[in-house]
């Protein structure tokens, strides 16, 4: 699927793509992804930087606001 295959996301606001992304991903099963090492090293080396200092640590609604600044969106 393509996203020419629905006229309807074409028109569709940033904000309302984000949102549907969010939704989609929402629906896909955790065991169906499949995580590489590399990722998962990563995530545990900054889990143990949060442990460290934890002030570090954005809340979703904070870390996509710096997202969106970044990206003029």
């Amino acid at each position: 699927m393509r996203l020419t295959d629905i006229p309807q996301l074409q028109s569709a606001t940033s904000d309302e793509k984000i949102e549907l992304i969010d939704e989609l991903w929402a629906s896909i099963p955790p065991e169906s992804v499949v995580t590489p090492d590399s990722h998962v090293a990563e995530l545990n080396r900054r889990i143990a930087s949060l442990g460290e200092e934890p002030k570090k640590a954005l809340t979703p609604e904070e870390a996509r606001a710096r997202l969106r600044a970044r990206s003029g969106l």
